[in-house]
């Protein structure tokens, strides 16, 4: 086997435990909190139509669905825009950076191995 194969194997390996450890059990909604983290590190606000609406990841009502499973887990928040009541925005919380940050080592473990 390659080094590149194994250091492979171990990120991945690091992934899933670091995703079971904030109970992240599918894997959609590890692409949804990416969304969600890749527009607040872009600092573009991004509403929860704009999520839902992204139906390379699923259908509308799952990602509904995935949405409201990643706010109970407390990854993402949600707040009411300041000009219209009706939109609410999403961005992630001290825990989803927390879960980015995690990730981010375990990259860096793997990286060095």
């Amino acid at each position: 086997m390659s080094e590149l194969s194994f250091k492979y194997l171990h990120f991945s390996n690091s992934i899933r435990r670091i995703n079971k450890r904030y109970k992240l059990t599918e894997y959609k909604q590890v692409m949804v909190l990416e969304a969600v983290l890749f527009a607040h590190s872009e600092k573009v606000s991004l509403s929860i139509l704009d999520l839902i609406l992204q139906n390379e990841i699923a259908s509308q009502a799952t990602l509904h669905s995935i949405t409201r499973q990643l706010m109970d887990l407390k990854l993402i928040k949600t707040e009411v825009s300041k000009t219209d009541a009706r939109r609410k925005y999403v961005s992630p919380t001290k825990l989803g950076m927390s879960w980015l940050n995690d990730c981010s080592e375990a990259l860096a473990s793997a990286s060095q191995k």
